[in-house]
């Protein structure tokens, strides 16, 4: 599963593609640096860097990608269960259609409904910012020059047979 995160990591805040990522589960401060990455397994996860991960984007086969922003109190094991769940009511309902992509942010990994909540919301906030960034780097992506010249094609579903006829 494909996911970007600006919890930080345990290890440096600097990009390292293909690198084992862990995450820093007791850290829910805010990183301006926000990582592009794929989970492998459960607590398995690869930083992948951006151009990769919009690569595989481009090479899916689902015609929307949704982006999914997961409420407080979440750590990244219960965001990726809730949109493993997601994308399989997606699945169910048009086979292929879209793919879901979590942005995790970062949230506390202690008790207290009501501590959590404005340590988690301060989090949010601050997270507004990169990933702003991150949806501007997408849109810009997507209009880029790399669309004209090499479009991406349609999956063989979406194809129509032989000339069209009004």
């Amino acid at each position: 599963m494909l996911f970007i995160t600006n919890r930080f990591p345990t290890q440096s805040i600097r990009t390292r593609i293909d690198r084992n990522f862990t995450f820093d589960l007791n850290n829910n401060a805010s990183s301006n640096s926000v990582f592009y990455c794929e989970r492998q397994a459960e607590g398995s996860y690869q930083e992948i860097g951006s151009s990769a991960f919009l690569q595989r984007l481009k090479e899916t086969e689902a015609r929307q990608v949704l982006i999914y922003i997961h409420g407080f109190s979440n750590l990244p094991e219960d965001v990726f269960t809730a949109v493993r769940e997601f994308q399989g009511l997606c699945d169910a309902a048009r086979p292929g259609e879209v793919l879901v992509v979590p942005l995790v942010c970062p949230c506390d990994n202690d008790l207290g409904v009501v501590k959590d909540y404005w340590d988690d919301q301060e989090s949010a906030d601050l997270s507004a910012f990169s990933f702003a960034r991150v949806l501007q780097r997408f849109l810009d992506w997507r209009e880029g020059e790399q669309f004209e010249q090499d479009p991406t094609p349609l999956p063989q579903a979406h194809q129509r047979a032989g000339p069209l006829h009004g």
